[in-house]
């Protein structure tokens, strides 16, 4: 089996800061106009990473790498995160909310994890789980989550385009 880097915790971020700001953007007036623009220059910084350590960070120590690329990834969470509670919290648009947390917000945590377990059972730790397992896992808490945040009253609203105030 194939040593998994440390890098894909950098190159997750960076599809995450990426779509951030695609969805900020589509989501216009409910985020602040400069918001886009910031997640793209976080990419870009990721990539910058990326670019840096194929030349001189080769040979840092792998632990080194991975701090630094999981330090990234948890940034790009977090993000996520915060945006989903600012649309819920801030513009009190719990419908657009649980659609963020149903169809981006828990994925990307999910998936996040799943990378971190399965670089951990390869690094040979404590906690390790095997792909099938972790997979399996993955797949039923995200139909789960999926299942709890699109309830049919959230479809039908969704699908309408009101948003809904409470």
């Amino acid at each position: 089996m194939t040593q998994l880097p440390p890098e894909v915790f950098t190159l997750i971020g960076i599809n995450l800061f990426l779509v951030l700001s695609l969805l900020t953007h589509l989501l216009g007036n409910r985020f602040p106009k400069a918001l886009p623009y910031i997640y793209q220059v976080a990419a870009l910084f990721g990539l910058g990473y990326l670019v840096a350590s194929r030349g001189y960070l080769m040979q840092a120590e792998e632990s080194t790498r991975f701090w630094y690329s999981f330090a990234y990834l948890t940034t790009a969470l977090t993000s996520v995160v915060a945006a989903n509670f600012y649309v819920a919290a801030a513009k009190r648009l719990w419908t657009i909310a649980k659609a963020w947390f149903g169809a981006f917000s828990f994925p990307s945590i999910l998936v996040a994890v799943f990378f971190v377990f399965q670089y951990d059972s390869m690094q040979g730790s404590i906690i390790s789980l095997t792909p099938q397992i972790g997979l399996a896992v993955l797949a039923f808490a995200a139909g789960i989550g999926l299942t709890v945040t699109f309830s049919p009253a959230t479809v039908k609203m969704l699908r309408r385009g009101k948003e809904v105030k409470q």
